[in-house]
């Protein structure tokens, strides 16, 4: 799983340039914004508060989708949930590695998932107590190969995600470029299942056929797999 840094794309530069007068005056370039500051924002993002309480304004959207799917009496609603992110947090494994993208920082977090060892995104707690509660079916998608499949499934049992339906991991020589996501969505509709609700952290998780409400919760870490 490759991952591209969303820090680097925050990273800006103003190309300076002129502007028409009688004297020609280059513009002033923009604040350039350095990595080691970028990662700072990050973790000060986190560590404020300010991420959970972005994460709980998300949960309020999820919720309102499923209780109107509920009122208008939609059959067999069922919600889909990507895993890392927004059940697992990969935050502190990425903070250890410096917010890195090279093979030691990718090793070092497939060795948390391995152990199962990644911490719950706990404002998501109650989000799944809330599914619960209403009897919606819940699937999970996850970006790791199969062999994944029980450390993933253990660390989730371990962080407090009981009762869900099922678990899909990503299948050997995926082709590049597909929505996975999209394409479970798509057996989960002709199983019988309504999707209410995509929720995950990137734009291909939730884009496409079938995502009901998409809902993306806040991510300043990566911006691609």
């Amino acid at each position: 799983m490759k991952l591209r840094l969303i820090c680097i794309l925050l990273a800006l530069f103003c190309v300076s340039g002129c502007v028409a007068s009688k004297a020609r005056k280059a513009k002033v370039p923009a604040e350039m914004v350095s990595l080691p500051e970028v990662r700072e924002r990050v973790i000060a993002y986190h560590e404020s508060g300010k991420y959970d309480k972005d994460v709980v304004r998300k949960i309020a959207q999820v919720k309102d989708a499923v209780i109107k799917s509920l009122q208008d009496r939609v059959k067999y609603p069922a919600v889909v949930v990507v895993v890392e992110d927004v059940l697992l947090s990969t935050y502190k494994a990425r903070k250890k590695q410096g917010f890195s993208d090279n093979s030691a920082a990718r090793g070092d977090l497939e060795s948390h998932v391995i152990l199962s060892a990644l911490p719950p995104v706990v404002p998501s707690h109650a989000l799944f107590n809330f599914f619960h509660e209403r009897n919606v079916p819940v699937f999970f998608v996850s970006y790791r190969p199969e062999g994944f499949r029980v450390p993933v499934m253990e660390n989730l049992s371990k962080s407090g995600f009981f009762g869900w339906q099922k678990i899909f991991m990503m299948p050997p020589n995926y082709p590049e470029g597909s929505n996975y996501c999209e394409e479970v969505r798509k057996g989960l509709q002709i199983s019988g299942y309504n999707i209410v609700v995509t929720i995950g952290v990137l734009p291909e998780d939730v884009s496409g056929k079938f995502s009901g409400t998409a809902v993306l919760f806040p991510n300043y870490i990566y911006s691609e797999r």
